[in-house]
């Protein structure tokens, strides 16, 4: 018997960042809450994958942003995530984000739903695998070397926090 998963496991990333900091979103909820996190989407046919990251970036962080570069697509293996029943498998297919406009979102509004605590300009030094997602990491490393590695990556060892690492 073949089982489907009950959501689809690609998603878009947007980095938006240098060689000295990124802004990330403070994650409240799914497999990456209480920690940082690319702006993120899932792929849907309803837009086109850069049309998707951009009005995620703008949801998520205030900033308006263009594509800069697309630059490749990262299969990761969480094992943790079956104990949420979430697939263990996300496919993730990186931009680089060029911000052109808007004001960072250091808070969310009250009126919207909470999926962040706002967004924040972080510096890269101060990323790490306790308070960032695996996507997150994958971003400084390409930051730090320029250098994007599309290897399949298996994170054993992954938790999800009950406490903010922001």
């Amino acid at each position: 018997m073949i089982n489907e998963p009950t959501s689809s496991p690609l998603f878009v990333c947007g980095i938006i960042g240098d060689s000295t900091a990124m802004v990330l979103n403070k994650c409240l909820i799914g497999p990456f809450k209480n920690r940082y996190d690319l702006v993120t989407t899932p792929v849907t046919t309803r837009a086109t994958l850069s049309e998707s990251v951009s009005q995620m970036a703008q949801l998520q962080t205030g900033l308006q942003t263009v594509i800069s570069k697309q630059l490749g697509t990262v299969q990761l293996t969480i094992p943790a995530l079956a104990a949420l029943e979430l697939p263990t498998t996300l496919i993730n297919i990186y931009y680089l984000l060029e911000p052109v406009g808007g004001q960072l979102l250091h808070d969310r509004p009250h009126y919207t739903e909470a999926v962040s605590a706002g967004a924040a300009r972080v510096p890269l030094d101060q990323l790490n695998w306790a308070n960032s997602s695996p996507s997150v990491m994958q971003a400084k490393r390409f930051l730090q070397t320029g250098a994007f590695p599309t290897a399949e990556q298996r994170i054993d060892g992954y938790q999800v926090l009950e406490q903010a690492q922001f």
